[in-house]
């Protein structure tokens, strides 16, 4: 990858890890790949959310739902008065989130590269949600707070998003955004092994300081910042080791036999960092 680190400026180096590099000043981690246009429209088709990253997005709505609420409960401690306020999510997905959030919040909105879910999102959940990269949006009102749950690893030019909400957003407006830590136990003990890293869908790899650094470099304090485990279904966590990890179906379709992969759980790894961050 040509140029320098997004985060600090610094030159990017070899890494411990085969096919990521790593900044010499501040550790910042990517992978060695470019990804054109016409690639993420295929990444980001239905297939990834339907047998790709995700087993069935849609049929485990429920689960997003629950760590949804979460997340909005944490939010709205930080974002006084959301009632009068203007949320906005860069990839919204589905929109299970925003279909939460506007529970809570005066005008919610979204934005996603998929196309397909986006359709579900308007069509289905009548949610004001549009297909496209943000970059290239017009948003006309100014947001008081933007989420990016899970997505920021996944752009090319993350930065460049966190620029334009610099631009885009008044003094105490927030920031809210979870990703992998590359610094956690778990990601330093799993090494490339770690379940975070899969390019070309991430392709950035924050730990929280280099996170705290990218904010901070266009005006966003960090106001909170935790780890956060996710809800799933013994089906899906079985489908990624046996059918995507192992590419061993006949051991994941024996397991769904039994009936026990119907049971779901709370798992907290300590390796998916949760923050949030205000406007100076």
């Amino acid at each position: 990858m040509s140029g320098t680190c997004l985060v600090c400026g610094g030159a990017y180096g070899s890494s411990r890890m085969p096919g990521l590099l790593a900044c010499g000043s501040c550790g910042f981690v990517t992978a060695d790949v470019q990804v054109s246009p016409e690639e993420l429209q295929r990444l980001y088709s239905e297939r990834y959310f339907a047998g790709g990253e995700y087993k069935d997005y849609l049929s485990e709505r429920a689960l997003h739902e629950k760590h949804f609420r979460r997340r909005l409960a944490l939010l709205r401690r930080y974002a006084a008065a959301p009632e009068a306020k203007f949320l906005f999510e860069i990839g919204c997905a589905y929109g299970f989130f925003l279909a939460l959030a506007r529970e809570h919040f005066g005008r919610v909105e979204g934005i996603d590269i998929s196309a397909d879910a986006v359709r579900y999102a308007t069509e289905t959940l009548g949610l004001r949600a549009h297909a496209g990269d943000f970059l290239h949006y017009d948003l006309r009102e100014r947001p008081d707070v933007v989420c990016l749950w899970d997505t920021i690893e996944h752009l090319e030019r993350p930065h460049l998003y966190v620029e334009r909400l610099s631009s885009l957003m008044a003094p105490g407006s927030l920031i809210a955004l979870t990703t992998g830590d590359i610094s956690s136990a778990v990601a330093r003990l799993r090494g490339a092994r770690w379940r975070q890293i899969h390019p070309p869908t991430h392709l950035h790899y924050f730990s929280k300081q280099t996170l705290t650094r990218l904010l901070a470099k266009y005006g966003f304090d960090v106001a909170f910042c935790g780890y956060e485990g996710t809800y799933r279904s013994l089906d899906t966590a079985a489908y990624i080791i046996f059918n995507i990890k192992r590419q061993q179906p006949g051991v994941y379709r024996l397991l769904k036999k039994t009936g026990l992969l119907r049971i779901s759980f709370y798992l907290n790894l300590y390796d998916i960092v949760l923050m949030i961050a205000r406007k100076r």
